[in-house]
């Protein structure tokens, strides 16, 4: 692969090391964050890095100077309507891709996730062929920035991770010792950080081609199971599960990788 020039639009927990191994592999990188606190990690790590706030009305005007001379833009921004209900993602994403119509770019990556399904009590098996058909507030509004994606640049590639795992993040940390967690038999649907570093990086590489693609790399073991056994292997003290009442889950897979 020749070296390209690279945008990573939201610099955070994957961004940071995808960036690295970019920079790593020859490519020249640029990077945002929302916070001018972490302009010089990120220099540190040879990214050239941009204070950028995206909101519903606008965004700063540091976007035209980042995406200037990029080859390769990935978007991996989160929704944030957890914390923030009212928010409008889609109508935050067009500020950027308004923009990204009027550029010649190579690619273009949008990093979604697996929330754009449903969870539902006969636990289905959803590919990247099978619409989304979520009702959450995160996963409708996922579907919406998907659907503008496509729209603003038809030969993007829409990647949609699971629950993101890494050697210093781990649900676990957060489940230990709860006691009346539902969904014991619910399958997980995780995916390791380096695991989907190298899948993005596959694709910029031309090696996997497909418009969606679906991203899990931890065997769906049921919640319980795996929980379990992770608060075990971390120390720390097993979550309690109630076996009792309805139970909703899905099973990511991909027909692609």
């Amino acid at each position: 692969m020749n070296e390209k020039t690279i945008g990573i639009l939201g610099c955070g927990w994957l961004g940071l090391p995808l960036a690295q191994s970019l920079i790593a592999q020859g490519h020249a990188v640029k990077g945002t964050t929302t916070s001018a606190s972490k302009i010089p990690d990120l220099q540190a790590a040879g990214i050239q890095a941009f204070e950028l706030v995206l909101t519903e009305h606008g965004v700063s005007e540091s976007i035209t100077e980042f995406l200037d001379g990029l080859d390769v833009l990935i978007i991996d921004i989160p929704p944030g309507v957890r914390s923030n209900p009212d928010a409008d993602f889609p109508k935050k994403l067009s500020q950027v891709l308004n923009l990204v119509k009027a550029l010649s770019l190579e690619q273009l990556i949008f990093i979604s996730s697996t929330s754009v399904f449903e969870d539902t009590t006969d636990f289905p098996q959803y590919n990247e062929t099978h619409p989304g058909n979520a009702t959450s507030n995160n996963g409708k509004q996922l579907l919406a920035a998907e659907l503008l994606v496509r729209e603003s640049y038809h030969t993007a590639t829409i990647i949609r991770p699971g629950g993101l795992i890494g050697d210093d993040r781990n649900p676990i940390n957060m489940l230990a010792g709860k006691k009346g967690l539902k969904n014991p038999d619910a399958p997980v649907n995780l995916v390791h950080r380096n695991y989907l570093i190298t899948l993005i990086i596959n694709v910029l590489h031309g090696e996997l081609l497909a418009p969606v693609i679906h991203a899990i790399s931890e065997p769906h073991r049921s919640r319980k199971d795996y929980y379990t056994e992770q608060a075990r292997l971390h120390g720390l003290e097993v979550p309690e599960f109630d076996d009792d009442g309805v139970q909703v889950g899905k099973v990511i897979v991909s027909a692609v990788v």
